[in-house]
């Protein structure tokens, strides 16, 4: 029986802890984690396809739309030169300015149209000089067939010949087997295109412009081989009439062999076929992310469960642990006091015993020092209030002001839902604010109506002579910004330091809200007090400019609930003025 006892007392009651906490932490943790990751890596592939799928469609539809929206434009361009009175013979009416002034000003209103030409069947019409070969003979062509078939033709600008994709279409105008009066050409910016090559290229997405026979029109490969090429299965099934599928394939790079999944969506408009050809790699990068970030989210749980079993074991035992070796070194005190001993194990065993010998004494000790701090306390606070009491005395008007400001601020911080701790300093702050004003001459603070500039400007130093006067007290460090910047503005128009917004201590903007509110609602020598409901409203309007709407808004609550009221009150007079101001402004 004494061997088991001793065997429990050397051991740590820190290391069942830790061991207890990780066993019963990461071991589900790590199951957990497994069939996750193992769903939602299916879940995640299947989404990454869907996908793919609709942001081809979406791509080729975007295109689609673009192509018919400019075909419709050049469609209205040559009914309105066909219809519009004058000469029947088209190639004379071609010649009429007017015509010349249209497709200027059509070409103007349309950035994407780059030249744009107007010509009967017969190839007579009006046509831009300084048209690349290549871009010529592609329009040329694109006539050709939009002269035989009598229907809009679309054509592409060969890679060669341009930088960028350019597009050719041509619309017979009016449509129809009787055969068109004129056949309107424009070579056209391929807008969305070029901007999908550029962005998709970046991440290392092939695009494909190709037409029905097979023929690839425009890619947005580097040339250098990195950009991996496309697909010969793709080419086959798009001879075939095969013009949206989703497939997936191994195709050569400079690089190596890179596995690929594309997508094809048809370009209706024009019977092109848009390929996106992303790598597996790009594809699936968030499933490989996941995985990775799942990895090391178990690995970075696992340590931290380790980290905070050991904290929280230690938590748990080393102030047993210090409280015993601190019993053993008091233990020859004279406390007095016991514990019940039975059943403890571990070190409170060794605790009890120690812990009965000194127990006794330890409330009285408190007990006194307690007293002794609540002594220090009132003493302390008394000495504040009797100090405000003598400052307020030097102006009739401003007895009690002091503690009405403060107890309307420590009401203002409750309904800030401040802490009780934080709530007592801004009393405090309130309760010292003017006490700076026991260096202003008394002919300055009983002077009714209007102060003189220089008056003013000593009225104003209160607030810096009142921080000076009470920083050297290191008990009142916190409260200090209440005392120099309850008259700063919240746009920066306030003194001493003209601070703005945020810049202003909240203790300055609380108590420079119950500041002004006592100053409304009690008899200054320089006006008569105004009503709560004039008090109210004049600092509501003041929100934004001088206060702080949080400030205001804590403001009313509280006066709403009744727990901010004031003395002496009279109906609002017929006039603006709110704050006393001498030259330059302020607020006394």
């Amino acid at each position: 029986m004494e061997t088991r006892r001793s065997l429990l007392r050397r051991l740590k009651l820190r290391t069942i802890l830790v061991v207890a906490l990780l066993l019963s932490g990461i071991i589900p943790l790590i199951v957990s984690s497994v069939l996750l990751i193992r769903q939602s890596n299916k879940v995640l592939v299947n989404t990454e396809r869907d996908n793919l799928t609709s942001e081809a469609g979406s791509l080729s539809q975007e295109v689609s739309t673009y192509l018919a929206d400019i075909r419709r434009q050049l469609t209205q361009l040559g009914n309105g030169i066909v219809t519009v009175p004058g000469p029947e013979d088209a190639t004379v009416r071609l010649q009429e300015p007017w015509v010349g002034e249209q497709l200027k000003s059509f070409q103007q209103s349309n950035p994407d149209v780059i030249a744009l030409r107007v010509f009967t069947p017969e190839g007579a019409g009006l046509e831009p000089g300084g048209l690349r070969p290549g871009v010529k003979e592609a329009m040329d062509a694109v006539f050709e067939q939009a002269r035989k078939r009598k229907s809009a033709v679309y054509g592409f600008v060969p890679a060669g010949a341009v930088r960028k994709p350019q597009a050719i279409l041509a619309v017979p105008v009016p449509s129809g087997p009787s055969g068109p009066k004129l056949i309107v050409e424009a070579q056209l910016r391929f807008g969305p295109l070029e901007k999908l090559t550029r962005e998709e290229a970046k991440k290392g997405v092939g695009v494909f412009l190709v037409d029905p026979q097979g023929k690839i029109l425009w890619t947005n490969e580097d040339g250098g081989g990195h950009t991996p090429g496309l697909g010969p299965g793709i080419l086959h099934s798009l001879t075939q009439g095969q013009v949206t599928l989703t497939s997936q394939y191994s195709v050569p790079t400079s690089d190596g062999v890179r596995e690929v999944f594309a997508q094809v969506s048809a370009i209706n408009e024009s019977g092109w076929s848009l390929v996106v050809q992303k790598p597996v790699s790009e594809a699936f990068a968030d499933v490989d992310k996941l995985i990775a970030n799942a990895a090391v989210a178990t690995g970075a749980l696992v340590a931290l469960s380790f980290f905070f079993a050991y904290l929280a074991a230690r938590w748990v035992s080393q102030p047993i642990q210090r409280l015993a070796a601190t019993t053993h070194e008091i233990a020859e005190g004279s406390f007095g006091g016991l514990i019940e001993t039975q059943g403890l194990t571990f070190e409170m065993a060794d605790l009890a015993e120690d812990f009965n010998r000194m127990s006794g004494h330890v409330a009285s000790h408190v007990q006194q020092l307690r007293q002794a701090a609540q002594a220090n306390r009132e003493l302390f606070i008394g000495s504040l209030r009797a100090f405000v009491a003598a400052v307020d005395a030097k102006d009739p008007y401003t007895r009690g002001h002091s503690e009405r400001v403060a107890a309307y601020s420590r009401t203002i911080a409750r309904y800030l839902q401040l802490p009780e701790e934080v709530q007592h300093k801004v009393w405090i702050g309130a309760l010292l604010h003017d006490v700076g004003k026991i260096g202003v001459e008394d002919r300055i603070l009983r002077k009714e109506g209007v102060l003189a500039p220089d008056e003013y400007e000593q009225m104003k130093m209160h607030t810096v002579m009142g921080a000076e006067i009470m920083t050297p007290i290191e008990q009142l460090k916190e409260m200090i910004p209440a005392i120099r910047s309850h008259h700063e503005a919240w746009n920066g128009r306030g003194y001493p330091d003209n601070l703005k917004g945020e810049q202003i201590p909240l203790f300055a903007r609380i108590v420079g809200v119950a500041d002004t509110f006592d100053a409304i609602t009690t008899n200054r020598p320089y006006q008569q007090a105004y009503s709560l409901r004039f008090a109210v409203e004049t600092i509501t309007r003041l929100t934004g400019s001088r206060f702080d709407a949080k400030i205001v808004t804590a403001f009313l609550r509280a006066f709403e609930a009744g727990e901010i009221r004031a003395g002496a009150v009279r109906p609002p007079r017929e006039t603006t003025l709110v704050e006393p101001r001498v030259a330059g402004g302020g607020q006394r």
